[in-house]
């Protein structure tokens, strides 16, 4: 590849190169800057080698750092190493794409079918970077990883316009910002955010292929991303979508975790499209889908779903749980295609469905949730939006007693203001004086009474918020981290009192009982949706009780 500088690399290599010639005797107490040196083993862009593609040749170069600025160029990774943008390390929200303090590269092959990163060997990590490729034909892809790319590590980039314009009669062409390509294993793509992929066939956040591949992808994690504004306007849209083998191999091993998906539309010029937030479109054999957020799925289709199993025999060892399915009763939170053949449920638990009454339609016992299809176990959900929300629902009340007083970050004395209240909720505190928060509350559940009876109040002093049940609808005792029954869930509704007025909302309060006194372990929680959440947190003063 020929040598080039952008006017821009220039400038921002010229930034670098005052701070590299700084002294290293500094009495400051600071470690001294190591100083890089053209052939390895860490060298930087462009004080030592004018692009990064020049870096990645120099085989004595393991670690690469590329400076600030705007590289135009497609790298091809063929070894062993680490690349470093200015930004590596560093969490994708605290960083603005393309900004004078990010390395970024933009593809430069206007026809596509190129990655900007393309990594062929094993053991690579790209980290810290912005990166961008609109190309004028063709497969438009951000970071890719070959199936010689085992071991590759993809994390805290950001990938925003990943675009192709070729129509749907005239070619194959789609878009995907990260693409695993024929299965490479132990991948892990963790911390990035990636936004605006267009493309008028298929277009993903993150594809993990190939639908003719015989060799799986194995043991890869998908981590702790924002995906967002993925578009097709013909076909699909997808925010991670598993292709592999369509069917035919295990991908075992597959993790999907903490991520949040948001803004995918997926249309045609006859009305069609889908949208897949996650779709598990081949064999992932005990897949975990876990803590995810997803919502705003659009197409003029019905194929809206939040995470879905198609050709996917396997189906029935998938773990979908602690996920928030914000999409409406305009599309589904779990759905499992009719035409896969097998026996068994997804276990579709402890979900929030967008509601707490839990999914609804058809499939559903809820009333406005996001839909469910059959061949999911979906009982109990929860409350309340994860990881605070309580998996009780659906589940029948726990006959028993559970009371409580005290403060979360709360006033050093409890004040009752005119509620009933156990004895335990009258210990007086040994908080700080500052704290924040204080509450009460009774509540029962009769053997064969239809809803728990009591009362609850919580006053948020600093947020100046006051919360108080209205009703209860559910209590259930379980085994918890102090023992036997010593943790208690319950919900119901609320008057939830603050700076825009009062409004009724779903109620969810954990606690957990373990022993007196409170300041031991006890601890107490509330959720109410949408406006208010605070701990589970110890108590500062107060206590718990469990009977």
């Amino acid at each position: 590849m020929a040598r080039h500088w952008t006017g821009h690399t220039i400038l921002a290599g010229a930034a670098l190169l005052v701070v590299a010639c700084e002294r290293t005797d500094t009495t400051t107490g600071a470690a001294p800057r190591v100083e890089a040196a053209v052939g390895g083993p860490t060298c930087n862009v462009p004080m030592d080698y004018p692009t990064i593609q020049d870096a990645v040749d120099a085989s004595g170069c393991t670690t690469i750092d590329v400076a600030p600025g705007m590289y135009n160029e497609n790298v091809l990774i063929g070894r062993t190493l680490t690349l470093n943008g200015a930004q590596a390390g560093n969490p994708v929200a605290t960083r603005a794409f393309g900004g004078p303090l990010e390395s970024t590269v933009k593809g430069s092959m206007l026809l596509g079918d190129v990655p900007v990163f393309q990594i062929a060997a094993t053991g690579v990590t790209i980290d810290g970077f912005s990166v961008t490729n609109s190309v004028a034909s063709g497969s438009a892809i951000g970071i890719g990883v070959k199936v010689t790319g085992s071991g590759a590590v993809v994390k805290n980039n950001i990938i925003d316009g990943v675009v192709t314009p070729d129509p749907v009669i005239v070619t194959s062409s789609s878009a995907q910002a990260i693409y695993l390509q024929n299965g490479p294993d132990d991948v892990l793509i963790s911390g990035n955010e990636l936004s605006h992929v267009f493309s008028i066939r298929s277009a993903k956040g993150i594809f993990i292929g190939d639908a003719g591949s015989t060799d799986p992808s194995t043991n890869v994690l998908i981590q702790g991303n924002s995906i967002s504004d993925v578009t097709s306007d013909n076909r699909g849209a997808y925010g991670i979508l598993v292709n592999n083998g369509n069917g035919s191999t295990a991908n075992a091993g597959l993790e999907i975790r903490d991520n949040t998906i948001t803004t995918l539309t997926g249309s045609s010029l006859l009305g069609g499209g889908w949208v897949h937030a996650i779709g598990l479109e081949a064999n992932t054999p005990n897949v975990v889908v876990r803590g995810n957020s997803i919502a705003a799925l659009f197409s003029p289709s019905p194929n809206k779903v939040a995470v879905f199993f198609e050709v996917n025999p396997s189906y029935a060892t998938g773990m979908v749980n602690q996920n928030n399915f914000d999409v409406t009763i305009l599309a589904y939170g779990i759905a499992v295609a009719p035409a896969i053949v097998g026996a068994g449920d997804v276990d579709g638990t402890c979900n929030w469905w967008g509601d707490p009454t839990g999914p609804g339609g058809p499939g559903g016992s809820g009333v406005v949730g996001a839909m469910v299809s059959p061949r999911v176990d979906y009982t109990p959900w929860l409350s309340a939006p994860a990881p605070n929300g309580a998996c009780i629902g659906g589940l029948p009340s726990t006959p028993g007693k559970v009371t409580g007083g005290g403060q979360i970050d709360g006033d050093p004395v409890f004040a009752v203001d005119g509620v009933l209240l156990s004895l335990p909720a009258l210990v007086p505190s040994l908080g700080d004086p500052n704290s924040r928060a204080t509450f009460g509350f009774v509540v029962q559940a009769a053997d064969g009474a239809a809803a728990p009876t009591g009362n609850l109040e919580y006053n948020d002093h600093d947020a100046g918020v006051r919360i108080k049940a209205t009703s209860f609808d559910r209590l259930v005792i379980s085994d918890g981290t102090c023992g036997p029954q010593t943790h208690a869930e319950f919900t119901g509704m609320a008057s939830v009192e603050n700076q825009t007025g009062t409004h009724t909302e779903p109620l969810t309060v954990k606690v957990d009982d373990c022993g007196n006194p409170g300041t031991m372990g006890d601890k107490f929680g509330i959720t109410t949706v949408p406006s208010y959440q605070n701990g589970p947190s110890v108590l500062i003063g107060g206590n718990i009780k469990i009977h």
